[in-house]
């Protein structure tokens, strides 16, 4: 039996084993470069979870891209933009030799007033040849399914997909439009 005496001096004695060795073992951590706020060397040598790919999910590209650029999985990327008769105008992100198809399906389709027979590719620089525009007949595609008349894309080529001209639905609804709106204000 402990006595009196011996008991709270036993209980500071094991206070100190328990506090000492507490604090050996956390700066023993620390000494090896291991700490509790610092887990990213546990990380390391963890497995890594394989994540869906998304050419936009690498680091901050910038806006405007005059040359190829990888993403996180070395895949060759590039900036093409589109404009006009589409459902989602803008900057796409590609793979280098993205198609026609391809492209018009990320920016949304293709409206019911585009007029495919006359697209325009521009690009920023002339090629070999000094040409900077080039004229497509993608509806021979739709019809068809032929890929003659594709052209190889280069970066921040933009596509042009323009408005069928004449009296569509669209047009003459614009123009009633108007024109009750000025009856409506006499």
């Amino acid at each position: 039996m402990i006595s009196a005496i011996k008991k709270p001096l036993f209980l500071i004695l094991a206070s100190f084993i328990l506090f000492v060795g507490v604090a050996g073992s956390v700066s023993a951590a620390e000494r090896s470069g291991y700490s509790s706020q610092d887990s990213s060397r546990f990380n390391e040598y963890a497995p890594q979870q394989q994540v869906p790919y998304n050419p936009l999910s690498g680091p901050a590209y910038p806006v405007m891209q005059d040359s190829y650029f990888t993403d996180d999985y070395g895949n060759i990327l590039m900036t093409i933009n589109v404009l006009g008769e589409v459902n989602k105008p803008g900057q796409i992100v590609v793979r280098e030799n993205s198609d026609f198809p391809s492209i018009l399906a990320l920016a949304g389709g293709v409206r019911n007033s585009a007029n495919l027979t006359k697209v325009v590719v521009a690009r920023k620089e002339p090629d070999s040849n000094g040409r900077q525009a080039y004229r497509l007949n993608l509806e021979e595609y739709y019809e068809r399914g032929t890929r003659d008349g594709f052209i190889a894309l280069k970066p921040n080529d933009t596509i042009i997909i323009p408005e069928k001209r004449g009296l569509s639905l669209d047009v003459l609804s614009k123009v009633a439009g108007l024109a009750l709106l000025g009856v409506a204000i006499f």
